[in-house]
């Protein structure tokens, strides 16, 4: 029969070759083993699992490779041999669990991607004999020579893969921290003065980059993003900066009530015994050495019974076991049984400041524009909200005190006098024993 284009055109069952399968078969053609005694199917294999992950292959190729791979010899690797073997389609579906037209996939995706190399009979069907000695003699079926002349090249692969998920969590780590930072400044910023109308867009453009981070499958884009949150990092830095630059007091102020300094408080006793509470003789008194001494005698029904509080008095005569009493979070953290003024400003800027959130920084601010005592006193006063009173949050509130105080429009005298109708009904406090 001539041959002619028509014979060419018509379908004759065999497998058909891409460039690429016909670029892999030859190079398979050229490898002509390992020297005796020194192949490694087990090492091919392994680093061909490292290196998988990586190479587009649809799912179940390793365990089929892996499976064909167990049906060889270590001499089928070796000079003057070829590592083939030859399973039928209905037993690499059985094998496989699959149907038989997904084999037939699987196989080509294989053969596309230089895994192995499909050897065909002149039939198109797969089969081997081997000799006495177990060498083969013919066969026709799947080649698994890729596997050896490619293990540097799928060791180097997986080791960049490892390299690029290094920088990948390296990335994202320094992601998180940029992201944190913009938080943890636009909480601080919105202490110390309204939020600028820039932080909107900030904000804006942080939530758009954290979206973006999602989709960043290579190190280069992340690269690219993470740099982008920083750099909105920095401009939320100075934006702070700005506002605790604006928001300073520009008048001098006395050192005294500073984080750093002791905190004193008035204890002159006012001239009308009825508008304040008395200690009895001898307690809260320090010894000579200026040491602070045990509270002995106070809170007595002697003392407090009589007691007839006007509106808007002086906070300067409130004492601590009132304020404890008003303020119950805040003695939950006081465990001196009789405390003093050292006792609620060290509970009020340690335990009582993390539990309401409010900053280091912020409370440093608080002490030196109202003083420690009168800081403790306005924080105690703010814990004694429910948290559906806050806009912005504990801090911000407290925030907006310190402001307030700096332009004199804070009355915490009114705020302990609302505190006092609450907590006992009346102007009069009932007489009570200790606090």
């Amino acid at each position: 029969m001539p041959f002619s284009h028509e014979s060419i055109a018509a379908p004759t069952g065999s497998r058909r070759l891409t460039l690429t399968m016909l670029a892999a078969r030859e190079r398979a053609d050229e490898f002509v083993g390992a020297v005796a005694g020194s192949a490694r199917p087990l090492s091919y294999l392994a680093a061909f699992q490292e290196a998988e992950p990586y190479l587009g292959l649809p799912p179940h190729a390793y365990k089929l490779i892996a499976w064909l791979v167990k049906q060889t010899m270590p001499h089928d690797w070796e000079v003057g041999s070829r590592p083939i073997c030859w399973p039928s389609a209905a037993r690499q579906a059985e094998f496989l669990g699959l149907s038989p037209a997904r084999v037939k996939v699987l196989n080509r995706a294989l053969f596309e991607a230089g895994i192995v190399i499909v050897r065909d009979s002149e039939t198109g069907k797969r089969y081997g004999r081997r000799g006495a000695d177990g060498r083969i003699i013919e066969a026709y079926g799947f080649d698994l020579s890729p596997l050896a002349y490619r293990h540097d090249e799928f060791i180097r692969l997986a080791a960049e893969a490892k390299a690029e998920r290094e920088r990948m969590r390296a990335l994202k780590k320094r992601a998180t921290r940029a992201r944190r930072g913009i938080r943890q400044l636009g909480e601080t910023l919105a202490a110390v003065a309204p939020l600028p109308c820039e932080w909107t867009r900030l904000e804006a453009e942080t939530a758009e980059l954290v979206a973006a981070i999602r989709s960043a499958d290579r190190s280069e884009d992340l690269a690219l993003i993470v740099r982008s949150l920083e750099s909105l990092e920095n401009e939320a830095v100075a934006l702070v900066k700005e506002a605790s630059s604006a928001s300073a007091d520009p008048v001098s102020k006395s050192p005294a009530g500073l984080v750093s300094k002791p905190h004193n408080i008035s204890t002159n006793i006012s001239i009308n015994p009825k508008d304040t509470v008395i200690a009895a003789d001898g307690s809260s008194r320090g010894d000579a050495s200026g040491q602070r001494a045990e509270h002995s005698d106070f809170g007595t029904e002697e003392s407090c019974g009589s007691i007839n509080f006007q509106p808007y008095e002086r906070i300067e005569k409130l004492h601590p076991s009132e304020l404890i009493d008003l303020a119950p979070r805040l003695a939950s953290h006081i465990a001196s049984r009789f405390p003093d003024w050292w006792d609620v400003v060290d509970a009020a800027g340690g335990a009582l400041r993390h539990e309401l959130g409010v900053s280091q920084s912020l409370w440093g601010e608080a002490c030196e524009t109202l003083g420690r005592p009168t800081a403790a006193i306005a924080l105690a006063v703010v814990s004694t909200k429910p948290s559906e009173h806050f806009t912005c949050g504990a801090g911000g509130y407290f925030a907006a005190m310190v402001k307030r105080a700096r332009t004199g429009e804070l009355h915490l005298d009114r705020s302990l006098w609302a505190l006092r109708r609450a907590r006992w009904g009346s102007a009069r406090r009932p007489a009570a024993g200790g606090f």
